[in-house]
């Protein structure tokens, strides 16, 4: 540990960061008293060296806020009161008990988050197959990973980083897709980025906004939003056109190019430039550039994956990864960047309506049998595949689903519809909500469980690069019981204690890795000892050093072989019109973190992000003749919202940002979903803006759809 070490400290426990999925380690302070006082820096954690950013600067005030949630809380007469934790234990399992028995098992539904440890999401997943007995339950990675996850698997076997971040210094060209490394992983990338430079490595930036982190120097691709798989695809045909193919590698190595490549080639570069607005040359340089690199690392983050055809674009960038034989050569590569702080172990054990622990699949009879075995249930007791989150939502307000139980996520911010929502939600007969806030969500609750933080609970968590890291716990839970008390005790009240019999973190990773053997994610030879400093999966026994460096020899496919996809072009289900020439696209801001219920209670986070606010091009905020103490109104089909506005003229003219943590922003984006992934399209809204002059009682309106071709 290093740093100033707070005042009254009597003892420091290591722990990580509990927002973005660098994960950096932090040492925890406490007094004398048990209470925590403050953070130091740990210069042994792992990627980030001790290093935090703002958020996780601060991340320690949230523990003893005094906003958190204390005791549990039952809704009568309309309003929230305050219970003790037998009841509210006892009103939360009976309703979802009376629900089953009158409307079946499937008529309860579960909802949880990427921010939960490993234990946890793995204790989520089996009670809502074993104490609920429902096959819905899903977590809010389905608003982040699940495109890139479901490219991964589908052409690799395996949903998975495969090449350690620290790789990324030495690469020798660095393609950036629809990541803003500024805002959404400032401690480590930014600066890994800048090394690369520095050494005189090619930096490409593809997206239509350009964050702080961009260099006059880099390639600066501004792409039309929803075209990136367009590039892509033009990009893999000019491989094959300039003579660049890794032949040796595509003929060893891959199965599926002809298909892949015969899809790719009605792209040229010309047809590109109309479908993208990036020019034809350049799209032959970059080909050039990615494919004749001795070392390329391609990183993309939900810029392509948050679109109805996100899954297609992540496919359309691995093929030209596989075209140039990158995956598997050391210090190149294809890496998804997970976004919340457990966003790769969160969508890994179970919390999924298609998987069981381990990346198991729930519906193939093998993987069932084992993980029923290995429980010591009957494998006709483990439900069928389940709804995804926002179609749970959705048969919610059909009331087909009609109890629900949520963990660390709040849909009332980060679902899709939010109008809808408040509908859906609204529709539910049982809603138990366990949180350490009381969220906008729990407007709906009939009972809210208090929740546990970061500092209050020990656990694992799987890190941006598959790496298991472990967190101690700094300090006794505020609201006296534990997350994992409060499930082992609802489950308890539903008949099925002796399947969640655990009180610690490291007895429920202990039944994870007897679980997870043999496995599509081993973790067996991954002790609670060995995870202080980390270890990369797959480790199948004690003595295997893990895995950071994927598919050096081998895919996970059956046959070994990576598979390329071919990847043909699909619209947006609803695009820009004269109505709605705007896009608006969204994202994060440095400050804040999903839905804000922990950072926005912490001063400092706040000043730097107090509201929302919508960003337009210079060109734009002229057009609709906007003075800086305006406001503009932005409509979509599904709602409208009227916000601050700023000026960035690194954003697209025809586009228009704002960040996702305030409602604001997610009442305007539509339901739509990829068929594959499921993924919500939040990267593509269409969208009208209208000036709302300040103390001005009506809207000015501007209309600029005969002028967008002149603005772009």
């Amino acid at each position: 540990m290093s740093g100033r070490v707070p005042e009254g400290t009597v003892e420091t426990t290591i722990s990580h960061c509990p927002y973005c999925a660098l994960n950096c380690g932090l040492g925890l302070a406490t007094d004398a008293d048990g209470t925590l006082v403050g953070q130091v820096r740990w210069k042994g954690s792992p990627l980030t060296g001790g290093a935090v950013c703002s958020k996780g600067s601060t991340a320690w005030q949230q523990v003893h806020h005094d906003d958190r949630v204390r005791v549990p809380l039952v809704r009568r007469n309309g309003v929230l009161v305050e219970t003790g934790w037998d009841e509210a234990l006892d009103i939360a399992a009976e309703g979802f008990s009376k629900i089953r028995r009158e409307h079946g098992a499937d008529a309860n539904a579960l909802l949880s988050g990427g921010s939960l440890t490993n234990e946890k999401a793995y204790l989520v997943g089996k009670f809502a197959r074993l104490a609920l007995g429902t096959r819905h339950i899903d977590y809010n990675g389905r608003f982040c990973m699940v495109s890139a996850g479901s490219a991964n698997t589908m052409a690799f076997g395996r949903d998975r980083s495969m090449t350690p971040l620290d790789q990324v210094a030495s690469a020798d060209v660095v393609v950036v897709v629809g990541a803003n490394l500024s805002d959404a992983y400032p401690v480590m990338l930014p600066t890994a980025v800048n090394t690369a430079r520095r050494r005189g490595a090619r930096v490409v930036v593809v997206d239509p906004r350009f964050g702080r982190w961009v260099q006059d120097t880099d390639m600066q691709i501004a792409i039309r939003p929803a075209s990136d798989g367009v590039l892509f695809s033009g990009l893999l045909a000019e491989i094959e056109r300039q003579g660049l193919l890794d032949v040796d590698y595509i003929r060893t190595r891959t199965n599926g190019f002809d298909e892949a490549i015969a899809e790719a080639r009605t792209w040229t570069p010309d047809a590109v430039e109309a479908a993208t607005d990036v020019p034809a040359d350049t799209v032959r340089e970059l080909a050039r550039i990615i494919a004749t690199a001795p070392r390329c690392m391609i990183l993309h983050a939900r810029g392509p994956e948050q679109q109805t055809m996100g899954t297609n674009n992540v496919l359309a960038m691995i093929n030209v990864a596989l075209a140039c034989g990158l995956p598997g050569r050391p210090g190149s590569g294809i890496d998804m960047l997970t976004g919340q702080r457990n966003g790769q172990g969160g969508r890994e054990w179970g919390q999924r309506c298609n998987q069981l622990p381990a990346g198991r699949s729930i519906a193939d009879p093998e993987h069932r049998a084992i993980v029923a075995e290995r429980w010591g249930v009957d494998v006709g007791e483990l439900p069928g595949v389940g709804a995804t989150y926002t179609e749970i939502l959705q048969m919610a307000g059909r009331r087909e689903i009609r109890g629900l139980l949520s963990i660390s996520n709040n849909m009332s911010i980060s679902a899709p519809d939010l109008d809808r929502v408040d509908e859906q939600m609204d529709a539910l007969e049982h809603v138990v909500i366990i949180d350490p806030f009381l969220s906008e969500a729990t407007r709906h609750a009939d009972v809210v469980l208090p929740g546990t933080t970061f500092a209050e609970e020990e656990g694992t968590i799987t890190t941006i690069e598959g790496r298991v890291v472990r967190c101690d716990q700094a300090v006794a839970p505020v609201p006296l019981r534990a997350d994992i008390d409060v499930i082992r005790n609802l489950a308890g009240r539903l008949g099925v204690r002796r399947h969640f019999d655990f009180v610690r973190g490291r007895e429920v990773f202990d039944e994870m890795r007897r679980v997870s053997a043999g496995g599509p994610n081993d973790y067996a030879g991954i002790t609670w000892e060995r995870a202080r400093d980390g270890v990369f999966w797959p480790c199948p026994d004690e003595s295997h050093p893990g895995t950071p460096q994927l598919y050096t020899e081998r895919f996970e496919h059956p046959d070994g072989r990576a598979r390329f996809h071919p990847t043909p072009h699909a619209a947006p289900p609803v695009a820009v019109d004269d109505e709605h020439p705007f896009v608006l696209t969204t994202g994060r801001h440095l400050a804040q973190y999903l839905s804000g219920n922990q950072t926005k209670r912490i001063p400092a986070q706040q000043r730097l992000a107090p509201g929302p606010y919508v960003e337009l091009h210079p060109t734009t905020a002229e057009r609709l003749g906007l003075a800086e103490v305006d406001r503009v109104t932005i409509s979509s089909r599904q709602g409208s919202s009227t916000v601050p506005w700023k000026s960035n003229e690194r954003l697209r003219p025809d586009t228009v940002f704002m960040p996702y943590h305030w409602r604001e922003c997610n009442v305007l984006v539509a339901a739509d979903l990829d068929p594959t992934s499921k993924i919500p399209g939040f990267k593509y809204t269409p969208v009208a803006l209208t000036r709302l002059a300040a103390h001005a009682e009506q809207c000015e309106a501007v209309h600029v759809h005969d002028t967008i071709g002149a603005l772009t």
